[in-house]
């Protein structure tokens, strides 16, 4: 998924579904088209250097993981996939700055540099990307309301090539989050419904190094997740849930971890 601006005519330096910089940023899921399958799984590891509250800004280092299965139908599900079909492995490493402008508004400037390697032809990427992430929480009885937007410019560099690609993209997400009657320790769970717009200024281009790339313009992604879970593992409080999204003949099947946008 590339602004082809910059694409290299003969480059090789990405996986069927996408190109590097931005299947960090897919989230978990099953991507689907014109007989493309491809599964992303991502790790969101984060470590908080310091704790944002009403008043005072906080630090965020963000450490995701993204592995990606190529053509995922093809694999055994009685098995656990192997090595060879994992596709390409990502690690980008990012810090955000969270600023409270108001006790019901964040700002969130970020910045991510990291890598990726795609194992078949062994090839190694060098991934950029900065933005601005802002999110406006309205109270009412019960119930929030979430508006939240990002901005987000990604690159990436392959060593063996003097071209580099990038891609663009800015997102409005609305989440209604609601209480709900059940609970764990003492704590209500909270079912939350949501949208998402995404909208690319120069395309995105899916399956870009096949004979039958795919462009797209918007996308819309609807989906449901329940927050406020009891820790497990060394998740604290995730929130979960699935979600679909489509675009220009792709379907996208989203498994959440943490929170949709």
């Amino acid at each position: 998924m590339v602004n082809n601006i910059y694409a290299a005519e003969d480059d090789s330096g990405s996986f069927g579904l996408t190109s590097f910089a931005f299947a960090s940023y897919l989230g978990t899921g099953f991507y689907t088209t014109s007989g493309q399958n491809v599964f992303v799984l991502q790790a969101p590891f984060e470590h908080v250097i310091k704790e944002k509250t009403n008043t005072e800004a906080g630090w965020v280092l963000k450490l995701p993981i993204t592995i990606g299965f190529i053509n995922f139908d093809k694999l055994d599900i009685e098995e656990l996939p192997e090595l060879s079909d994992v596709g390409t492995i990502t690690f980008l490493p990012g810090l955000e700055f969270q600023y409270p402008v108001t006790s019901n508004w964040t700002l969130i400037p970020f910045a991510d540099y990291g890598f990726a390697r795609e194992l078949n032809t062994t090839s190694n990427v060098l991934i950029t990307g900065v933005g601005i992430k802002s999110y406006f929480n309205a109270h009412f009885d019960k119930a929030m309301f979430t508006l939240g937007n990002r901005f987000l410019y990604a690159r990436e560099q392959s060593k063996s090539a003097s071209n580099a690609h990038d891609y663009s993209l800015i997102e409005t997400g609305l989440n209604y989050r609601v209480t709900s009657d059940y609970s764990f320790t003492g704590e209500h769970l909270y079912t939350n419904l949501y949208y998402i717009n995404f909208y690319y200024p120069n395309n995105l281009v899916f399956f870009e190094q096949t004979d039958n790339p795919i462009r797209v313009g918007v996308e819309h992604e609807i989906g449901i997740t329940l927050s406020n879970i009891p820790d497990f593992l060394f998740f604290e409080k995730p929130q979960i849930g699935i979600g679909v999204r489509l675009g220009n003949n792709v379907k996208v099947y989203r498994l959440v971890f943490g929170t949709p946008f």
